[in-house]
């Protein structure tokens, strides 16, 4: 009875103040800065006078939180299943009340409901190498018009009476907005069919294009594929295909030969999607562009940037490396003596030592028939040095930029595993080569 009790409650909590959400104060508009890593956006959010790290989603509705990064939240009342893509069970998620959420100082939210995600398997921080202690779903979007420039790294939040400059010459596509999630239409070719159906616009997706195989009638997955490790959703990690189509077209955008990734059935099984929805458009398509999301007028405007001929790279080592810790290590100082007239002079060979914290990196997975499977590498190996540096000196986002820039390119990794130290090298190969047919 107690539990019907706050259903009731929390049903009329949200009809009273569920729609009011966030309010931009004062009339200007503002600026926001964002991390943009592995195909992500983090931002900075207050949460009950705690900064945190936010993934923004489109692909998601409500606010949450994941429970271990947060001991301040303690009014959680109601408890709700999410479920969603991947292997394992779903989520639960412990509804809090009452919580004050601050952007940028202006933009706000005084009473706004958030999920505590108590289950361990959801990992972002460890893929991207940045803490990220929840996520932002579409109530960031629900009231203004927001811009998100992706070469300057950039939000602008747009105040009711104010539009962006060059609004006009920007192509506007409508958006069917259900269960708060932003829906438009594709179409696709591959080799001579073409299909068109209505996508979701996920910004929590890092890859240009999903599609669900099950929805999609008398489609097969052209060779060459993969079998790849494709992402993590609310039921664990996603394990599929990729290949390559021939072409992806949105309102009048046509990009060439896309990266298109297909969930196992597996990794499908606890998900459910609205009528006619074929897959999901992420942040590796959504980068090519300039975008002004407008969920009041159902709208999204869509302006070419210098990334949008981009050619569309793969993960040619078939390596998946994960942040395993931080450690320190002792960094040599060279010793410097200040003269009159600010003449330094070094010292001969002397140099001094101080000690800094620094990122360690392990491998999470190794994609069969990949360069790095088959020079022998393995899930647990412990990074040590990559191309004749060390490990630490790399960040995550630009360990998997490397993975992804240069055909031919070889690479030399020393790791360890248990107490051994040993080296490996190989060269990266695209395995989706490309194919005009």
């Amino acid at each position: 009875m107690k539990t019907v009790f706050l259903s009731l409650a929390l049903l009329c909590f949200f009809i009273t103040h569920g729609q009011v959400g966030f309010v931009l104060n004062g009339k200007k508009n503002v600026k926001i800065p964002f991390l943009f890593v592995h195909n992500l956006v983090i931002v900075p959010v207050q949460v009950n006078g705690y900064m945190m790290n936010f993934l923004l989603d489109t692909g998601v509705k409500e606010t949450m939180i994941f429970g271990e990064t947060l001991k301040s939240i303690d009014s959680a009342v109601f408890v709700n299943k999410f479920q969603g893509l991947g292997r394992e069970e779903g989520l639960d998620g412990y509804l809090s009340i009452h919580n004050q959420v601050n952007i940028a100082g202006v933009y706000e939210d005084l009473d706004q409901p958030i999920y505590i995600l108590q289950n361990a398997h959801i990992d972002i921080s460890t893929r991207i190498g940045v803490e990220v202690n929840g996520i932002m779903g579409s109530r960031f979007f629900e009231n203004q018009m927001i811009e998100m420039d992706f070469q300057k790294h950039r939000i602008t939040l747009y105040a009711k009476a104010n539009r962006p400059k060059g609004l006009d010459k920007m192509q506007r596509l409508p958006l069917d907005i259900l269960n708060s999630r932003p829906y438009t239409a594709v179409a696709f070719k591959q080799g001579n069919v073409s299909i068109d159906g209505r996508v979701l616009i996920d910004m929590g997706n890092s890859d240009a294009l999903m599609l669900i195989p099950s929805k999609l009638n008398n489609f097969d997955i052209k060779p060459p594929f993969i079998d790849d490790y494709i992402g993590q959703g609310f039921n664990g990690e996603i394990y599929g295909k990729r290949n390559r189509i021939r072409s992806l077209e949105l309102g009048p955008f046509t990009m060439n030969y896309p990266l298109v990734a297909y969930p196992e059935l597996s990794s499908l099984q606890h998900a459910t999607f609205v009528s006619e929805r074929i897959g999901s458009i992420g942040n590796e398509l959504l980068r090519r562009f300039k975008v002004v999301f407008d969920y009041p007028n159902k709208s999204i405007y869509l302006h070419k940037n210098k990334d949008f001929d981009r050619f569309y790279y793969l993960n040619m080592s078939g390596l998946e490396i994960i942040h395993d810790g931080i450690k320190y290590e002792k960094e040599e100082i060279p010793v410097v003596l200040q003269k009159d007239g600010g003449t330094e002079v070094r010292m001969g060979n002397s140099v001094q030592y101080r000690f800094v914290l620094r990122n360690m990196y392990k491998i999470a997975t190794v994609r069969d028939g990949s360069p790095a499977a088959i020079a022998g590498l393995i899930p647990g190996d412990k990074v040590v040095r990559i191309n004749g540096r060390s490990a630490s000196s790399f960040s995550l986002e630009s360990i998997h930029n490397l993975f992804k820039s240069e055909e031919g390119k070889e690479m030399h990794f020393r790791v360890t595993r248990g107490e051994k130290t040993l080296d490996f090298k190989f060269v990266l190969k695209d395995p989706l080569p490309f194919n005009s047919d």
